[in-house]
């Protein structure tokens, strides 16, 4: 089984993380194959460069009507948009949207 995720389900796979803070810790994890540590450094490579931003208003501002199911067609919008607009992070030769960026970095202050 690979554990690369296609580009379609990182933002589902990033969503479903963050979706319950904590889950990070859970006897049996969400995303088995989600590589927490290298999800944390991508995380925190996006934090470095906002220092100020805390994980309550990063969720308010990636989730503002909350974590349920409309959240995630939300956040697939905001990621084209973000591409449209040539609002992307890149890290080590991986190009995310500002808004995959901030999930990575909402995951690594919540995990």
């Amino acid at each position: 089984m690979s554990t690369v995720l296609a580009r379609r389900d990182l933002l589902a796979a990033l969503l479903a993380a963050t979706a319950l803070p904590g889950l990070a810790h859970a006897a049996t994890p969400l995303l088995p194959d989600l590589d927490r540590a290298a999800a944390a450094r991508i995380g925190k490579a996006w934090l470095a460069g906002r220092p100020d931003i805390g994980s309550a208003a990063l969720a308010r501002r990636l989730l503002p009507h909350g974590r349920g199911p409309d959240a995630l067609p939300a956040l697939r919008r905001q990621v084209s948009e973000d591409f449209r607009r040539g609002a992307v992070f890149v890290h080590r030769g991986w190009r995310l949207s500002e808004t995959e960026g901030a999930l990575f970095g909402l995951l690594a202050l919540e995990g």
